[in-house]
């Protein structure tokens, strides 16, 4: 489990987070499900599984579906997954633009 503000990794059974103090106790409003939910992003884009799926996802999509502006989602995405990891990073960037202009070229074939 992890903390509900400070997103340090806590056991399961307690009920102040020993890093910053938090409770962690669970409310029955329906906001500790989506304070789990922002701590699930924030992790994932601190680990860089987020750019690094979003990148992927969208090289893929833009091959059928609107490809300048997915091949440019990928780019970005690929950008930020440098920070984790150079290599596939770039890879996901050069795969996003190739993605994108063999997406418009069989657009444009499949057109008449």
């Amino acid at each position: 489990m992890y903390c509900s503000n400070c997103g340090n990794k806590i056991d399961e059974e307690v009920k102040f987070c020993p890093f910053c103090g938090a409770s962690q106790v669970m409310s029955n409003d329906g906001g500790s499900t989506m304070n789990e939910l922002k701590t699930n992003i924030d992790n994932g884009k601190q680990s860089g599984n987020l750019y690094r799926v979003i990148g992927w996802v969208s090289v893929a999509f833009s091959l059928f579906f609107l490809p300048p502006l997915l091949g440019a989602v990928s780019v970005i995405m690929g950008y930020l997954y440098r920070d984790h990891e150079e290599k596939q990073g770039t890879i996901i960037m050069i795969a996003g633009i190739a993605a994108a202009i063999f997406g418009m070229l069989l657009g444009s074939a499949t057109y008449y």
